[in-house]
């Protein structure tokens, strides 16, 4: 039972990592690689926060605006000096990584104090991560249906005709990537939260868990339309650790589970003849 409500807990928390995944894959055309980069920032953002003595809401809300700011960085470097997206991202991740040791001052940080409060507690805190889950992607599905939304999600694939119509398509991709970098620093410090500390690698594979869970979730809804999109997000993250859960009551250990995550995401690319040209369009 433990190890179910645990599955629930790390679900909730990385759905907002495949929520990013549609934003910048799917909505923008833009294949965000910092995403190992803004995970560990959202973590290493929120210790320091609440190290600080910011309470644990507003540590939360500090952590995502850094990670919407990243994610404006990244869009911004991108768009202005005409830099292809997968190395701009890959910049921004390398710089990343000397940021958050600066940050945090050490490779690892405990956060005293997280962990005895209420918010932190069993109960409480999977409660909390559930509605913020689900909270999130609901505001997410009654934006996108409005025209704004609309037009913002077709940045990546009609980018044309958004130009056409008097929009500018390069404001819109800025926008869906800081949200991104939002959402996965907000998963970074949620994590944070459960274990009580950050960790300057504690985003590594991240990504991987992204792209891994948008596969998987567009095999089971499909990604014609708006619903079936964020629903891949939610279905795909939860069979994904369903997974990594009977993996590790299987015996296998966790060092060799990224590795088995990879290697799943390149056989389900490989046997579809267009996916790969599918997941960066």
């Amino acid at each position: 039972m433990y190890q179910l409500l645990s599955i629930v807990e790390v679900a909730c928390i990385l759905s907002f990592v495949s929520m990013a995944a549609v934003f910048t894959f799917r909505f923008a055309g833009f294949p965000d690689l910092s995403v190992d980069g803004v995970f560990a920032l959202g973590a290493v953002a929120f210790a320091r926060l609440v190290l600080a003595g910011w309470n644990i809401p507003l540590a939360l809300l500090g952590a995502v605006l850094i990670g919407m700011t990243i994610g404006f960085t990244t869009a911004t470097i991108s768009n202005r000096l005409h830099i292809n997206p997968l190395l701009a991202s890959v910049l921004v991740l390398t710089m990343l990584y000397s940021l958050n040791l600066r940050i945090l001052g050490r490779a690892n940080l405990p956060v005293f104090g997280v962990l005895d409060s209420p918010l932190a507690t069993g109960t409480t805190r999977l409660a909390l991560y559930i509605v913020a889950a689900a909270c999130f992607w609901l505001l997410c599905l009654l934006f996108f249906k409005t025209e704004l939304g609309t037009a913002i999600r077709s940045t990546g694939s009609a980018r044309d005709y958004l130009t056409g119509i008097g929009r500018n398509p390069a404001l819109y991709r800025l926008v869906l990537v800081a949200l991104a970098g939002g959402s996965v620093a907000a998963s970074g410090a949620l994590l944070a939260l459960k274990f009580g500390f950050a960790d300057v690698s504690l985003g590594m594979g991240t990504i991987i868990i992204g792209i891994a869970s948008l596969i998987i979730g567009e095999r089971i809804c499909g990604r014609d339309g708006l619903l079936p999109q964020l629903l891949s997000a939610l279905f795909g993250i939860s069979v994904y650790q369903l997974a990594v859960g009977v993996a590790y009551s299987l015996g296998i250990s966790a060092t060799d589970v990224k590795l088995g995550t990879g290697i799943i995401v390149i056989v389900m690319i490989a046997v579809s003849r267009d996916e790969r040209h599918k997941l960066l369009d």
